[in-house]
């Protein structure tokens, strides 16, 4: 863009621009404005900014994913290693490894879980738990390794089992978003050292029943015993005892009390 300067006889008339003398009554001529220029410069500049923005966000859209099992929350997959991809029955079970530059090895392992608590989910998570590389910071400090778990239950001999596993190997259970976890795998959850859930994640307790024909009965003096004692045991007596209460409430095998992220935190389920 360019200014026009009024030049009469040779002298500047008022306008937007810079004189240019000419000498000749009456004449215009146009004269290039640094303002003008500067504007004109910093456009290209934003415009380059704004291709860069553009083009990186489509290459990373474009990027594979690396979705946790029973969900589609993930992470971009680079540098993203599957070591175990098992299918035994009704479960799948993954030991995962992927980049993290807080630990000197810089990398940090994980398990990811779906499908029915059981015999299988117990014994997998026993062979696999002592598997994981232990990440620790430049601190010192050990990090602990997150199990993801997306289930709708099973036994619930299986859930006290896994999640006393979880505690003697101080791992991280973890709900991410659009996952649930009920029933007996609510009952592992509890035994994770820390215990976290995200945004749009349900965790779901009801009372431990028998099955007897086509109706159930929750009035089992053993189970109701020890399921007060698990959630006792790792929650403390006074949130155990609640939950307690609110599970026994729900003698159902496909119903329960239902927890989101922050209801959980509430009440102290979740601690991380």
């Amino acid at each position: 863009m360019v200014a026009l300067e009024a030049v009469w006889n040779g002298r500047f008339t008022p306008g937007s621009g810079h004189y240019a003398k000419i000498g000749q009554k009456g004449r215009f001529r146009p004269v290039a404005d640094d303002r003008t220029r500067s504007m004109g410069v910093d456009t290209l500049k934003m415009l380059k900014i704004v291709f860069f923005i553009l083009i990186s966000a489509i290459l990373f859209g474009c990027a594979p994913r690396h979705s946790i099992l029973g969900t589609d929350y993930g992470w971009n997959q680079v540098g993203i290693q599957i070591l175990v991809d098992a299918q035994i029955d009704k479960l799948k079970i993954r030991h995962v490894r992927m980049p993290n530059n807080q630990c000197v090895s810089g990398f940090q392992d994980h398990l990811e879980i779906q499908g029915e608590i059981g015999p299988d989910s117990t014994e997998a998570v026993e062979r696999l738990l002592p598997r994981l590389h232990k990440c620790v910071d430049s601190n010192g400090t050990w990090r602990a390794n997150a199990v993801y778990l997306s289930s709708g239950g099973g036994m619930l001999y299986d859930g006290y089992r896994m999640g006393n596993l979880f505690r003697k190997y101080h791992v991280q259970t973890v709900i991410t978003g659009n996952q649930q976890c009920a029933s007996s795998c609510a009952i592992a959850f509890l035994g994770g050292y820390y215990r976290r859930m995200e945004h749009n994640a349900l965790l779901l307790f009801h009372a431990p029943y028998v099955q007897n024909g086509i109706a159930i009965d929750c009035l089992d003096r053993g189970q109701v015993d020890e399921l007060r004692d698990f959630y006792n045991s790792n929650l403390g007596s006074q949130d155990g005892q609640y939950l307690f209460e609110r599970s026994m409430s729900y003698c159902s095998s496909t119903s329960g009390w239902t927890l989101n992220a922050d209801g959980a935190k509430l009440f102290n389920i979740t601690n991380n």
